[in-house]
């Protein structure tokens, strides 16, 4: 065995945190901290991007904004409306033009907790203990249709139709054909009651969302679908309404976790974890099979520490975007969002699907999440709309923090390692890189930083400061880039990682080699 035996690590951190068997060894794709980061087109982990204001002039006393919903009016024109302060606005440019304040006079709203959805050329507004609002072109107003109105928590545009819920949690009741303000029983609306339904024992209503042609009703323990039994033109008639499915041991916690995947598919945050309902359906044997189970103790802290502040999620957001295939969970409390990479599925260790799932912490207090179809993602800050994009949080720095798994490389298992050299292929613009490795557990950090320079074309054999050479260029002055460090310190195990104070440059790490000494024995 030669004494120098160099070790490279191909996409290292490529399939996510894996925090659950972060003490042990683990494949050198894994990661056991990914802080900031994104999986690129390439399959490669490297620094999210940040947010950039949107605002020209914030809401007075900056109260953080809550919700975020674009209304698509039938002439294609939208607007984007935002909730924040006990107020509800259309235009995030600039919150002191008093004609963007479009709150409804009839009520005051006490909280900004809103679901907003869109049918027809209006706009309709639910939450918790408030009468529903509606919106054409000017001012909310408070809905007054015919029959009983819907007083609850949630509502879904669907199939021509508005479903929402009552306040008692087991009421669900339907609008007439493409009026979502009559919900009398003789122009075809009507009630569906979840009381007789659950098939578990006694749950209540969390949520409801549609999904192709089923109508899909989430209690905290189960899930019932529901659909047209002989199909319709309708593409669902309630007349014809059945239950087509239950799953019974599983079910959604928080209304504004669910989020539709592009692919037939949803996913949704249960007292487990976040859960596809595809892979739930075809796993009904074991109902309780999550996505974010590589780091299951740290996502349940994180709905424990919401749940003490926020017992019903209120203010838990989520959001998918297909462009950057994202989905973004928020939960405020506990400081943290997590995001699920899913254009990037792979064979995990137990030989299941996965998606890497990797945290952030978003500088500014966001709150609210949404998508449009032409900005893509936004945020709510304080008193301002941000918008996904660019590497700074609304013109502050954030942290990107990478380390692989503890990697022992096989047939050098039971070996000493002297390493020698860390060689790091990265991704990067102008900024200062730190490459950091530890050694047996120990929690002593060693550290090299280097700080990168753009050029105007690639360079080679550039030998200055340690670069072997440049591998080629990108736009904005980023480049791959290629660093032989000199490196020290010995152990049986080793893992590496990467870390950054983000300031205006884009990161990715493509590749770490090291080139240890072998040594001897570790009995």
């Amino acid at each position: 065995m030669p004494q120098i035996q160099p070790v490279d690590i191909v996409a290292p951190g490529s399939f996510g945190l894996n925090t659950e068997r972060a003490s042990t060894l683990l494949r050198p794709q894994w990661a056991t901290t990914a802080l900031n980061a994104a999986i690129n087109r390439s399959g490669r982990i490297g620094a999210r991007k940040g947010w950039t204001n949107q605002t020209s002039t914030a809401i007075a006393g900056t109260p953080t904004i809550d919700v975020i919903h674009e209304q698509v009016l039938k002439n294609g024109n939208r607007i984007i409306i935002s909730a924040a302060g006990n107020k509800v606005y259309k235009n995030i440019t600039d919150y002191t033009d008093a004609g963007n304040d479009i709150t409804s006079a009839d009520n005051a709203p006490t909280n900004d907790n809103w679901k907003f959805v869109n049918l027809g050329n209006n706009c309709f507004g639910f939450q918790r203990d408030h009468i529903p609002i509606i919106r054409g072109t000017g001012d909310f107003a408070d809905l007054t249709g015919a029959g009983t109105l819907p007083d609850g928590n949630d509502v879904v545009a669907a199939f021509g139709r508005l479903w929402a819920l009552d306040k008692d949690r087991q009421t669900i009741r339907y609008s007439a054909l493409l009026d979502g303000q009559d919900f009398t029983v003789a122009n075809g609306g009507g009630t569906i009651d979840m009381t007789s339904v659950w098939t578990g024992g006694a749950d209540e209503c969390v949520a409801i969302t549609a999904l192709g042609a089923n109508i899909i009703v989430f209690g905290k323990k189960h899930i019932v679908i529901w659909a047209d039994g002989s199909g319709s033109e309708l593409g669902l008639d309630p007349s014809r309404l059945e239950v087509v499915d239950t799953i019974e041991g599983t079910g959604c916690i928080a209304r504004d976790s669910i989020a539709a995947t592009g692919e037939g598919d949803l996913i949704f945050l249960s007292k487990h974890g976040l859960q596809s309902l595809g892979r739930v359906i075809q796993s009904k044997s074991n109902p309780v099979v999550i996505l974010t189970k590589n780091v299951r103790s740290r996502f349940l802290d994180a709905i424990a520490k919401q749940i003490a502040v926020d017992p019903d999620l209120d203010q838990v957001r989520a959001i998918h975007d297909a462009t950057e295939g994202l989905y973004i969970i928020n939960f405020p409390v506990y400081g943290s969002m997590f995001a699920l990479d899913t254009h990037h599925p792979f064979q995990d260790d137990d030989g299941e699907t996965a998606v890497p799932v990797l945290q952030w912490q978003v500088g500014g207090s966001v709150i609210a999440l949404a998508t449009t179809d032409k900005a893509g993602i936004y945020l709510g800050s304080a008193g301002v709309v941000g918008k996904y994009g660019l590497n700074q949080d609304n013109g502050s720095t954030y942290s990107f923090e990478f380390w692989s798994g503890w990697l022992d490389f096989d047939q050098l298992n039971h070996r000493l390692k002297m390493l020698k050299e860390l060689v790091s292929v990265v991704s990067v613009g102008v900024g200062s890189v730190s490459h950091v490795w530890e050694f047996d557990f120990s929690g002593t950090t060693n550290t090299r930083t280097y700080a990168y320079t753009g050029i105007a074309s690639a360079e080679f054999n550039d030998l200055t400061s340690g670069a072997e050479f440049n591998l080629g260029e990108f736009s904005g002055g980023v480049r791959i880039q290629r660093k032989t460090l000199p490196a020290y310190g010995e152990g049986q195990f080793i893992r590496v990682g990467v870390t950054a104070t983000v300031n205006s440059f884009d990161l990715v790490v493509q590749q770490i080699s090291i080139a240890p000494k072998i040594g001897r024995m570790v009995t």
